[in-house]
């Protein structure tokens, strides 16, 4: 069955957005395997008309699995090692290694950068937020973004991301907290505590 790549970019989206845990060793490749089975049937089941009605549970060690490994690929280059804690009742944290000097070059002469003046090379970034998403619309909710301790404007954190994945088909870049269609026919993703679990 043909995938669409809008499909596949939006599920990237929605699991970049929706995961971090510490565990960085990589899974075997039985359990990537089965994982993008996983993935491959929610992308079946949502191409499907009318859509059957599906959940599908993505445990924290999954979703981590999915960003580091599935779709390592579209990741944006600058950003790295993504690891996402998933809290419950909509809440996450999620830590990326950013490239201050890459993002310095691509900025260019504009205003200063504030506190990443005082950063080079990679850096750890945590961001924490809600996601919310519901009746086939998703948003993340920024609440804090910090290096090493060190508070970020929630502008700096908008215009990094946009920053690093700006491309061809889309010169703005993604904006964090802009309302987006859910992948896939999806029409909830619930947030529970060390779980994402995706209704169809």
């Amino acid at each position: 069955m043909k995938r669409s790549i809008a499909t596949t970019s939006g599920l990237w989206l929605l699991l970049l957005i929706a995961s971090c845990s510490v565990e960085t060793s990589k899974p075997p490749i039985e359990s990537r395997d089965q994982l993008q089975e996983k993935i491959d049937a929610v992308i079946a089941n949502g191409e499907k008309t009318p859509v059957p009605a599906k959940t599908t549970s993505f445990s924290e060690a999954e979703v981590n699995t999915a960003l580091t490994v599935n779709f390592k690929d579209k990741i944006p280059s600058g950003i790295n090692q993504p690891q996402v804690r998933l809290l419950g009742n909509s809440r996450l944290t999620a830590r990326v290694v950013v490239d201050v000097d890459e993002f310095k070059r691509k900025r260019g002469k504009r205003s200063n950068a504030g506190p990443l003046n005082f950063f080079g090379g990679k850096i750890a970034v945590l961001v924490r937020g809600d996601l919310i998403a519901r009746e086939g619309k998703g948003q993340f909710k920024l609440h804090s973004a910090d290096v090493n301790g060190i508070p970020l404007p929630k502008s700096l954190v908008q215009e990094m991301l946009a920053t690093y994945t700006r491309g061809r088909n889309n010169p703005n870049g993604i904006d964090l907290e802009k309302p987006f269609e859910l992948p896939a026919n999806i029409r909830e993703v619930i947030v529970n505590l060390g779980e994402a679990v995706v209704v169809q």
